[in-house]
């Protein structure tokens, strides 16, 4: 199967000749043996074909020589068309320095004018325009007419277009939104006009400048027409309210309208120079010369309005209503849009009018905005609305960082602090403030620099009149009230339309761009630093109100003083006070040695004995829970859940706080201390097996926690999410308090003469005996390692530093009361990460958690082997198996707390020489993952998990 080329498929729909062949003009011989001669072979080849030397072909004459415009060719005379360019041929050249022949210069009978060059394209504009008419033929096209025009019919023409008005050449389309030719809208003909005097391409690019600023004015004006229409969706809808109904309907706001009014004053203000502009009726028969001045005129208005189109998404080459995007609805992305479209222009050296006129528009339309911004945090002039918390949270683009972060502390600072103290100076102080507002100029900027609140936009104006011999004051707020000053009479004759009242927008505008700066002041040399000037009141207030309310937090009375609430918790949800530790280690766990001795002493004083008695009986004969006071054990179901735990627990509280207590200041506050502490039980779903059902886990203690209810003010320091962390840190410390107390009850079971545990297997009983040993040294490092360094050496630094209230270091340290709680948050993680409790460290904390149970579960062994539940050679391969177990998991445990510690070189150093200084700072905390190498140095002091670990590789 043959196919035909796309070339000649496009020669054959085209219908031209085809173009005659080009013969070459050199000749490469096929090689022989001998020597080549290239000169004697090329005079041979001239010599056998002489017509191949002939420039010119006298059988291609062209046809277009009529064209040539001045005097015609009369028929006596001897140059006719069809012999002048052979007479040309013909003339004897020799003794001239040229063969190049001009089209004027063949003709005898062409005026002969002085020329200033001796370029054809610098020629007369018909002569240039024939002349490229000849050398490059316009393709005729069967789809396209070409229209010639005068210049004064063109400039009449123009001068409407550029207005946006239909003309005799081109017609609005509302639907399309663009300038079509008049009389071909049907079908796929189209006109080509032709400028008298320009070729087809000098035409085009002319004409396209005036249609580009009409359909720009025309798109722009029917957008504003749009934006303020409250009905968009409602009244006949086109394509172009199918673009914009969806993201302005439901939210046209005072932003919106700000940005509508400010682009309508922009388009007037240019319709108006367009209006004034040329061509004048004198320019209308102007020369050609003329005409690049009145294009160059139109370049400014061109470059403004295709800004605000690409500002507006109403930019692009054949761009129809249905391509356009829709505009920012909420006001935090329009103005971020103006900002953004106004920061590109200024870094690309843009012409001043683009600049200004971007400027206005953001000045314009941000007032609104920034001032329910400022409202949001209390600063301002105006009272509407102050402090309103529905205030969006999200903020424009340009907003500096610090700003962002501290205007949403600012407004619930500001709530809270109303709440607290209504009266406080700094909530009247804020309403004398004038308004965030931008501004351009030099003299303003150095103002707001130097600290000044009042810049040239503030100030009163004195309003003169033509007919008032005196000047008089008014805000600019106020100023079209200064009518009512004038002679009753004074004004008749005069309408409200006259062009002295309706032209203060279009002034205002016209005055905004002769101040705005060419460039900014070295003191803001960028748009960036500029809106952070602007911003900066409103930041400092910000900063100020924040700073205000963590003063008078951490200044509450005795009631709500945050240190004592605090110093509680760390009491008794840590365990930190001895008093409550030891009540309730007496409440919940047991180091006796005789667990059916403890059995009936619990049974006797147990306020369900009587309801409960017959459920004693199988105690015995179950796996002893060591470790576990009797009186959790005494019902046969767990956890326990009856009055007896409810009684114990509330007494610990109340008798520890009791012991503390040492003034009377202190003993009136333990009614209050009742309500805001206590235990609770979590909730137990059905059908799911949780880790506390089996008391023989090591955290069979989970189901309890303590609650802590804080006082109204002090819930934003702690917070529902700040104490969940202590009662994950409270249960962690009730495991290792029940391994610690279960190994106790082990050391009294080994040392006891009857029954002797292993007497009669001696390696095992050695086994036991080390077993024992090196599990009491972890535990016991462990919890003084918790206590001291991890809960002690993380908290009571952040304590500390509350203290130091009187000295002002706090409010360097914590910039506003939820700095002090994310502060307070971070504390608690430090400490969860120092017990290897956070998520992130699964391998380290199973490990940790493993070692515990296998502890535990040494002591449950021992347990039924003293009570005779199960015989020593039974024991013996167990006891093995654990010892074991054990010595692999802490090897694991070594290696990971080794790799953490060796990834940071800080905490290999602090491993290293630890304070080798002697100097140590009180108020610096130990951290989270920095605690690690002291927890190493405690379980392994003489390296002997690292031998173990390096024996076990």
């Amino acid at each position: 199967m043959t196919t035909t080329h796309p070339l000649v498929e496009f020669d054959e729909q085209i219908s031209l000749p085809p173009l005659p062949p080009i013969n070459a003009r050199f000749f490469v011989p096929r090689f022989v043996e001998k020597p080549q001669d290239p000169i004697m072979d090329t005079l041979r080849l001239n010599a056998s074909n002489p017509s191949s030397d002939s420039r010119f072909r006298l059988d291609k004459i062209p046809k277009e020589l009529s064209l040539i415009p001045g005097q015609k060719i009369g028929p006596k005379s001897p140059l006719s068309e069809e012999y002048v360019w052979q007479n040309a041929l013909k003339l004897d050249t020799r003794g001239r320095s040229s063969e190049i022949h001009s089209w004027d210069s063949l003709r005898s009978n062409a005026p002969i004018s002085a020329s200033f060059s001796g370029f054809l394209s610098e020629q007369d504009g018909i002569m240039f325009a024939a002349a490229h008419y000849q050398a490059l033929p316009r393709l005729q096209d069967a789809h396209s007419v070409v229209q010639y025009l005068t210049i004064p019919n063109l400039l009449k023409n123009m001068k409407l277009t550029v207005l946006g008005f239909s003309s005799l050449l081109y017609e609005w389309d509302p639907v399309e939104e663009r300038f079509i030719d008049i009389g071909l809208s049907r079908g796929n003909m189209r006109k080509r006009l032709v400028i008298e005097g320009k070729d087809e391409v000098i035409s085009s690019d002319f004409i396209s400048r005036f249609i580009q600023i009409g359909e720009s004015l025309r798109r722009l004006e029917t957008l504003v027409e749009q934006l303020r229409s409250r009905h968009v969706a409602l009244n006949k809808p086109t394509l172009f309210h199918l673009t914009i109904s969806s993201s302005i309907r439901s939210n046209i706001g005072p932003t919106m309208h700000a940005f509508a009014h400010a682009l309508s004053t922009c388009l007037v203000q240019i319709r108006g120079s367009l209006a004034s502009g040329p061509p004048s009726e004198d320019q209308l028969y102007a020369s050609h010369s003329t005409l690049n001045s009145i294009f160059m005129y139109y370049n400014q208005h061109e470059g403004v309005l295709s800004a605000l189109s690409r500002l507006c998404n109403r930019q692009g080459e054949g761009l129809s209503p249905k391509d356009y995007e829709a505009i920012p609805s909420s006001p935090q992305a329009l103005l971020s849009l103006i900002h953004d479209h106004l920061h590109f222009h200024i870094e690309s050296q843009s012409p001043h009018h683009i600049n200004a006129t971007l400027a206005f528009i953001l000045t314009r339309t941000s007032t609104e905005y920034l001032k329910d911004v400022s409202r949001s945090v209390g600063f301002g002039s105006s009272e509407r609305l102050l402090g309103d918390s529905s205030f969006s949270r999200e903020y424009p683009t340009f907003f500096p960082k610090e700003l962002l972060d501290a205007l949403p502390v600012a407004q619930r600072s500001l709530k809270l602090l109303r709440v607290a103290q209504p009266d406080h100076p700094i909530l009247k102080g804020s309403t004398r403030l004038s308004n965030i507002q931008w501004f351009w100029t030099s003299e303003d900027i150095l103002a707001a620099v130097n600290g000044s609140e009042e810049t040239t936009t503030e100030n009163l104006a004195p309003i003169k009149t033509a007919d008032q011999s005196s000047t008089i004051a008014y805000l600019p707020a106020l100023a079209e009230f200064h009518i009512f000053d004038f002679e009753p009479g004074s004004l008749n004759g005069r309408s409200c339309f006259d062009t002295v009242y309706t032209s203060g927008p279009t002034l205002a505008l016209d005055n905004f761009i002769k101040s705005f700066p060419s460039s900014f002041p070295p003191i803001a040399p960028t748009l960036a630093h500029l809106t952070s000037l602007v911003l900066k009141p409103l930041l400092l207030h910000a900063t100020a109100l924040s700073t205000t309310l963590l003063s008078l937090f951490l200044a509450l009375p005795p009631p709500l003083d945050i240190h004592s609430h605090l110093r509680l918790i760390r009491s008794y949800m840590l365990l930190m006070s001895p008093s409550f530790r030891r009540r309730l280690s007496a409440a919940l766990f047991s180091d006796s040695g005789n667990f059916d001795a403890d059995a009936e002493s619990s049974r006797a004083f147990s306020l369900g004995s009587l309801r409960h008695g017959t459920q004693r009986a199988d105690l015995r004969r179950k796996t002893w829970a060591v470790g576990l006071a009797p009186a959790l054990l005494d019902r046969a179901t767990w956890p326990p859940m009856d009055t007896d735990l409810s009684f114990f627990l509330r007494t610990v509280i109340l008798d520890s706080y009791e012991v503390n207590a040492n003034d009377e200041a202190r003993r009136d506050r333990v009614e209050e201390i009742e309500n805001r502490l206590g235990f609770a039980v979590r909730h137990i779903s059905t059908g799911h097996t949780n880790a506390w059902a089996n008391p023989l886990h090591v955290e069979a203690l989970d189901f309890l926690y303590m609650e802590y209810k804080p006082p109204q003010p002090l819930d934003v320091v702690i917070t529902p999410d700040i104490l969940s962390k202590y009662q994950r840190i409270f249960s962690f410390l009730l495991r290792i308090l029940r391994v610690q107390h279960a190994l106790h009850a082990v050391l009294r079971m080994s040392t006891s003469a009857s029954p002797y545990v292993f007497g009669t297997l001696a390696s095992s009983r050695k086994m036991l005996l080390h077993f024992r040993f090196i599990a009491q040294s972890f535990v016991a490092n462990l919890v003084e390692y918790v206590y001291d360094t991890a809960i002690a050496g993380n908290l009571d630094p952040f304590l500390a530093r509350l203290e130091e209230v009187d000295s002002g270091t706090t409010h360097a340290r914590y910039s506003d009361v939820f700095s002090l709680a994310e502060a307070h948050s971070g504390v608690m993680d430090d400490i969860l990460t120092a017990c290897l409790l956070r998520s992130g460290q699964r391998i380290a904390g199973g490990a940790l958690r493993d070692s515990l149970e296998l502890v535990l579960d040494f002591t449950v062994l021992v347990g039924d082997l003293y009570r005779g539940r199960i015989e020593e050679y039974q024991a013996a391969s167990v006891l093995e198996n654990l010892y074991i177990q054990f010595r692999n998991n802490m090897s694991n445990l070594f290696e990971v707390l080794s790799g953490t510690v060796e990834k940071n070189a800080s905490l290999r150093t602090s491993l290293e020489v630890p304070h080798s200084t002697g100097v140590q700072d009180t108020h610096k905390a130990v951290g989270g993952v920095e605690a690690l190498s002291h927890l190493l140095i405690r379980l392994d002091f003489g390296e002997f998990w690292f031998h173990a670990s390096n024996r076990h590789r």
